[in-house]
């Protein structure tokens, strides 16, 4: 008859997966697919672990919420237990999860086990203590006293590999491995975010019609495409011809509006064209800013969730809307809220619009960057300076005597430079003055954003419950843009799994007022650099392990 297998639980297992323990309703909750299956295994908790949670549950923080929950949980089992102190150091009496079939065991080590080793930790070293209480665990499946009175050479040879320390604390692992304790890591094998496009390639004939009669339906999609997962609400399907055999003399390359493009009309049950990206203030330069143009300018959506890497214009295009939409009076203002932001800003000098400035610079950079391509007079003024500057260049290495006939164009050039920035500035602080504000995140969960456009920047930065109450921020008639890269996540204990951007991306999943937006490292428009420095991360970050 096989074992069940024993795990001990390290700290950090508990802390970031407590689902693996049931809650005290017993409901069993699914886990999404774990990479160790623990249904029917026998779960070890060392004592030193409920020690260590303890004294993190006092923390304002995801650790200290995650540790009063996992104790929560815990305690309720015991409870539970019948038991006395004889019983609570062997694996016989363990805890009995009928839903799971699993056992769980709160383990605590004999005073005397020690005395049959020879490692000897102290009591503060929490580490040593779980390797005490897995190294009691195998003594206690191989029958080996844990009373101190086992002979050293049983010990020094003891091998169980029905026994495995669950840690992703490197650390532990390695001084676990070093006294013969099997390890393995534990986590989740998260699904890719949902990215809110499609980008596949279809029959000629699909694609023809779909030009032609400017939509196509979800039947003969399907019938077109029948091994695609089934259509999203708002999902946006960005389509081109095996070979780029396109019907007629379309150039897809060539096509300011992006025809090949189609978004999934829940309401009409088809793919139909983008409508209203064409009347987006500046023209997109490829499919993930088409598609993000019309997200912002179609009045259905309430909230769009805009994620990709650095440099594709994700807060760019949503201060140019926001601007342009309280011009023509579809909302009262914009509220701007920084996600990313940690400092103490009561400290700083100054106002709250003062203190807030450093943080909303991006914001103002993306003003000043439209204003230098739409105002037609500002524009004339920096195409005169740079041809003046060449002009300048090509006079100083013809000799001196042109250099001379020049010599105070460098000055006039530093003075022109000046009157441009200066001009940018007084005109992006007076639009900032008539339609933007800005306010610390604190501020912002107790606000109603009624007929205002609420702009959440740096949204992976936020946990779970963060994200929740700030989503429901939205009020009559406004409209929130949440934006982010998973791939950039400062703050602790989140990851590209469990941020508040993925979480709001889950949330709002296949809604027909949401729209989801997803840039890809080949839209970055920046600079190459970027690009590069982008497609390496997600690289990187693809061969970690989940």
């Amino acid at each position: 008859m096989k074992k069940r297998p024993i795990y001990v639980i390290d700290t950090n297992i508990l802390l970031d997966y407590g689902e693996i323990i049931p809650p005290p309703d017993k409901s069993n909750v699914e886990i999404r697919e774990p990479t160790i299956d623990l249904k029917g295994a026998h779960l070890v908790i060392p004592s030193a672990v409920v020690r260590e949670l303890s004294s993190f549950k006092k923390e304002k923080s995801d650790r200290g919420r995650s540790a009063r929950e996992a104790l929560r949980r815990l305690r309720a089992l015991v409870e539970e237990q019948q038991t006395n102190m004889a019983w609570s150091y062997g694996l016989e009496n363990a805890i009995w999860i009928p839903e799971t079939g699993q056992k769980i065991s709160i383990l605590p080590i004999n005073c005397n086990f020690k005395k049959s080793l020879p490692f000897a930790p102290s009591e503060s070293d929490m580490d040593g203590q779980i390797i005490l209480t897995t190294l009691s665990a195998i003594f206690k499946e191989l029958e080996i006293p844990t009373d101190g009175s086992a002979k050293k050479e049983r010990v020094l040879v003891a091998e169980c590999d029905n026994v495995t320390l669950l840690t992703n604390d490197n650390g532990l692992a390695i001084r676990a491995r070093q006294r013969g304790i099997k390890t393995s890591r534990y986590g989740y094998k998260y699904p890719e975010p949902y990215t809110g496009r499609r980008d596949i390639a279809v029959p000629r004939e699909l694609l023809a019609e779909f030009f032609a009669a400017k939509r196509v339906s979800r039947m003969y999609f399907e019938e077109m495409m029948p091994d695609q997962p089934r259509l999203v609400a708002n999902e946006f399907i960005v389509m081109r011809v095996e070979g780029d055999e396109y019907p007629g003399l379309y150039v897809p390359e060539f096509d300011p509006y992006f025809a090949y493009i189609g978004r999934y009309d829940a309401e009409e049950d088809a793919i139909v064209t983008l409508k209203y990206a064409s009347s987006f203030p500046v023209q997109p330069r490829n499919p993930g800013q088409a598609i993000y143009a019309e997200a912002l300018m179609n009045p259905d959506f309430s909230a769009i969730i805009c994620t990709g890497p650095a440099g594709c214009g994700k807060t760019f295009m949503a201060t140019v809307y926001g601007y342009n939409a309280c011009k023509d009076g579809e909302f009262i203002g914009v509220t701007v809220i920084p996600c990313e932001s940690q400092s103490k800003i009561g400290a700083l000098p100054g106002d709250l619009g003062e203190k807030m400035d450093p943080e909303v610079q991006p914001l103002k950079n993306a003003l000043r960057n439209y204003l230098l391509i739409s105002d037609s007079k500002l524009k004339k003024e920096l195409e005169a300076l740079k041809k003046f500057g060449q002009e300048v260049k090509a006079a100083e290495n013809k000799g001196a005597s042109k250099k001379c006939s020049c010599e105070n164009g460098q000055d006039e050039d530093v003075q022109n430079k000046r009157s441009i920035k200066s001009k940018l500035k007084d005109r992006v602080d007076l639009i900032w003055e008539n339609w933007f504000s800005s306010i610390p995140i604190e501020n912002a969960r107790g606000r109603d954003f009624a007929y205002e456009l609420a702009i959440y920047d740096e949204f992976q930065d936020q946990n779970v419950s963060q994200a929740d109450t700030l989503i429901k921020r939205l009020g009559t008639d406004g409209k929130i843009i949440l934006t982010g890269d998973i791939e950039q996540i400062h703050a602790p204990y989140l990851d590209r799994t469990n941020n508040g951007l993925v979480y709001a991306s889950r949330l709002l999943y296949d809604n027909p007022m949401v729209a989801q937006v997803c840039f890809t490292e080949e839209e970055i428009i920046r600079h190459p650099l970027v690009k590069i420095v982008a497609t390496r991360q997600k690289d990187a970050h693809a061969k970690k392990e989940p």
